[in-house]
């Protein structure tokens, strides 16, 4: 099955009203704080321990259960969910390959004898809570089969992820690619919220037998409904005829790691554009690239020295995964992983990950997070709280410089860039927060005219970038003392010529500028990060973060 879309979509467009879910389930790690039925924040004094409000406990008719672990690759979320589709779907309109028009997979995970047990095992729980027929639990395996192969994540505004969720064909029929021309967002209120009706007229979508699932006028019904609520909106330009794709998956994945993601939760290759590409897509070269050190020039190369670049990604993830673990403490962390990014393994090799590499991706979130960390734990040393706060912030613009890079090549990565660089806007205001009160300058004098005039005119998406980017990183002597004052103290970061610009430097800018000065160079960073991060939150979501205001 396909979804195809049967008129020109321009960029930025919603291609679905708000879908309901089928099913969903929370995680179990946010049972406790997060609403079972609407994925809200639990207020401090809940009604009912598992609902925000008497409505969402009323609505939910579903059984309250915990299922046993009955393996790590089916979760007990997974189970709920599965349970919950059970009581809402008709088992007349069910057959094993297929549930309430969903496909299910049914024959290929239970020809695979590692999923195979667990749904067995997971089909017979179920079966005793509904109290249904213990030796034929066909049925429940096609429900738990039907969560594994169309459920999605759902996650909140600041990405993190919340639970399950499983839609009907209007979007469950929609194909992966890892180069997709939409997206998707999550609607999440309390059931109490309503908001008036409106009419928003969408474009024309059918599937491959030529059913339409909207029609041009579609009304957004006023109350919010039962679960969270999903709308398929247009990264890209699509025409007439062609498919509308979205990702299943972490895009910031070289090629072997996609297709083996893909193939562990669904069962299937991909061999959409970005995988098949030979040579490499150049977002794919600089997601796995290597940097040569050869007398104080560089060179790009791939595949090289795997053994080598082997150790160095391994040497950072354990680090990464010692610190989320609290195995190790934030400094050690930090040493440990700026150690191999700047110094490579054993000093035995000119090899360095290039630094849109996927794994100094995370190690840049990762020590942004530590040094933040950090910051926290010096509160009653100024002077080293500040220092901590500083190179933290570098860590989250040098990943959103990086973003860059895979975004103007590959719009794909919009919603990805979207957090990188809120998170860097965020921390460079923190940081300006911090600095001593000698400053008049008020925040509302901070903004960039020019840059501002730009959006507002509606230019060419990528241009926008660009601009936005040259005004604040590459086009005055002000961003270079401020990338230099950022960095200070920190080699790996210091070693690039800018937070986009990754040619290595053999000096920095020694100017010095006044704390004044200082605060409002970080204060029009911060602006032009959130104004950027606003372009692509308005892309991806239709919505601004309301941030830059």
């Amino acid at each position: 099955m396909e979804t195809i879309s049967a008129e020109d979509v321009g960029i930025g467009v919603d291609l679905s009203p708000a879908l309901s879910p089928l099913t969903f389930s929370l995680y179990d790690s946010f049972l406790s704080s997060h609403c079972s039925s609407c994925f809200s924040l639990l207020p401090p004094t809940p009604p009912h321990s598992l609902y925000c409000f008497a409505a969402c406990s009323l609505i939910d008719d579903s059984p309250t259960v915990f299922p046993p672990n009955v393996s790590p690759i089916l979760s007990t979320s997974d189970i709920r969910a599965a349970l919950r589709l059970l009581t809402s779907i008709s088992s007349s309109a069910s057959l094993p390959h297929r549930f309430g028009g969903l496909l299910t997979n049914h024959h290929r995970l239970m020809a695979d004898s590692s999923f195979s047990v667990a749904i067995q095992r997971a089909a017979s729980f179920i079966s005793a809570v509904l109290r249904s027929d213990g030796e034929n639990t066909v049925l429940e395996e096609a429900a738990i089969c039907s969560v594994l192969t169309n459920a999605v994540e759902v996650q909140d505004r600041t990405g993190v992820a919340l639970g399950i969720a499983v839609y009907d064909s209007r979007f469950s029929w929609i194909n992966h690619s890892c180069s997709p021309n939409a997206c998707y967002r999550f609607l999440i209120s309390p059931h109490s919220t309503t908001t008036s009706s409106f009419q928003k007229t969408l474009p024309r979508v059918t599937n491959s037998d030529k059913v339409h699932f909207s029609s041009i006028t579609s009304t957004y019904e006023g109350t919010v409904r039962y679960g969270p609520k999903v709308i398929v909106r247009s990264i890209k330009r699509i025409k007439s005829g062609e498919e509308i794709t979205v990702s299943y998956i972490d895009l910031l994945q070289p090629t072997g790691l996609r297709q083996s993601d893909l193939w562990s939760k669904y069962r299937f290759i991909c061999n959409c554009g970005r995988c098949a590409a030979s040579p490499p897509a150049y977002v794919d070269s600089i997601l796995e690239g290597v940097v040569t050190l050869e007398h104080e020039r560089t060179t790009v190369g791939h595949h090289e020295g795997a053994v080598t670049v082997g150790k160095m990604t391994n040497h950072i993830k354990e680090a990464i995964d010692d610190f989320l673990s609290d195995d190790i403490n934030p400094t050690t962390c930090c040493e440990k992983i700026e150690g191999v990014l700047h110094h490579g393994i054993l000093n035995s090799s000119s090899l360095r990950l290039h630094p849109s590499h996927h794994v100094a991706l995370h190690a840049y979130i990762t020590l942004a997070s530590a040094y933040r960390i950090r910051s926290i734990d010096s509160e009653t040393d100024f002077e080293r709280g500040f220092e901590m706060s500083r190179i933290g912030a570098a860590y989250s613009l040098f990943l959103a410089g990086a973003s860059h890079h895979l975004v103007s090549a590959d719009l794909s990565f919009a919603i990805s860039a979207a957090n990188f660089w809120t998170r860097a806007g965020e921390s460079l205001l923190e940081l300006a927060c911090k600095f001593l009160k000698e400053s008049s300058v008020e925040y509302d004098d901070v903004k960039c005219s020019k840059c501002l005039m730009l959006v507002e005119n509606h230019r060419e998406i990528k241009e926008t970038f660009n601009q936005i980017l040259k005004c604040a990183v590459t086009d005055s002597d002000s961003s270079q003392v401020t990338w230099s004052f950022l960095t200070r103290g920190c080699p790996y970061l210091q070693q690039f010529k800018s937070s986009i610009d990754f040619s290595f430097t053999g000096t920095n800018c020694k100017r010095e500028e006044s704390s004044v000065d200082q605060r409002v160079s970080v204060l029009l960073l911060s602006f032009h990060c959130l104004l950027y991060a606003d372009l692509l939150t308005d892309l991806c979501y239709g919505q601004k973060s309301h941030t830059v205001s």
